[in-house]
């Protein structure tokens, strides 16, 4: 019994070692190890606390105008195509709770998220890596400094902080917007459009809302920093690191809100 065991763990060994070898496989384990390394050293950015500042007033005023604007004309979408739906049905007075709930529990979330992976992600994976290119990184290694707690991680906790300012300031803007077209285009009465609103939003759904962001935010992260920090070949290695970074910042982000998703309705 024991032999057979043992001859099915070589034999699982054997199967799993060519799946080790795949490039992709690699570079998600490296990713892994750099991320708990960055996870593991986080505290350094209260050490740290001067550049972590700078880069949380860096990243929310870089990042700020576009979630702005693509969380209000998402918003505006909303609301008309949802009045249009309901309107043969008498029910356009919904549109206030439908709009709530959308933004507050995932549209407000998710175009932050998206948009942030564009912004923040671009931004983080350049500068890390014009400092990898430029041997930055070589010099503080040599003065025996952590370029990871000394860089990565305030960027990393940054990142984390600034998503509640940006969520909060999204979903405000995205209600409003909301209103206003329900309100000016499609006729609806506004004291209605905030009653139905009132009447809809739970203190859960607010809970939501503001639970997703700094999961958001770090992954974007540890995704930027990552591809940063292991730039090679120059400019035509920068370019496919950014490019590479927004992809799979934006691909992380809708894949992380699926699973929070599941986590909050399995537990509400």
């Amino acid at each position: 019994m024991l032999r057979a065991n043992i001859q099915k763990s070589g034999l699982l060994k054997e199967m799993i070692k060519p799946l080790l070898q795949l490039p992709w496989v690699q570079e998600g384990v490296a990713w892994v190890k750099f991320s708990a390394k960055a996870l593991w050293e986080l505290p350094r950015a209260f050490r740290y606390w001067r550049e972590t500042l700078r880069q949380m007033y860096i990243m929310g005023n870089q990042a700020l105008p576009l979630v702005i604007l693509a969380s209000v004309f998402v918003s505006m979408v909303l609301a008309l195509e949802w009045s249009k739906k309901l309107e043969p049905f008498g029910a356009k007075l919904m549109v206030g709770r439908i709009v709530g709930i959308s933004v507050i529990r995932e549209i407000g979330p998710m175009v932050t998220g998206l948009m942030v992976a564009g912004r923040t992600g671009a931004k983080i994976v350049s500068e890390i890596g014009n400092m990898v290119l430029g041997e930055q990184i070589d010099a503080l290694r040599a003065f025996g400094t952590d370029p990871i707690g000394r860089l990565i991680v305030p960027r990393v906790f940054a990142s984390v902080v600034v998503m509640g300012p940006l969520i909060i300031i999204s979903d405000a803007l995205a209600i409003i917007a909301g209103w206003f077209a329900t309100v000016t285009w499609m006729g609806v009465d506004s004291d209605f459009f905030w009653l139905s609103f009132k009447a809809g939003i739970l203190p859960k759904d607010i809970y939501v809302g503001l639970i997703k962001p700094p999961f958001f935010g770090l992954l974007i992260a540890l995704i930027s920093a990552f591809f940063g920090y292991t730039i090679k070949g120059g400019a035509e290695g920068m370019g496919r690191a950014a490019t590479r970074t927004v992809m799979y910042s934006s691909l992380g982000v809708l894949i992380m809100d699926f699973i929070l998703t599941k986590i909050v309705l399995a537990f509400s």
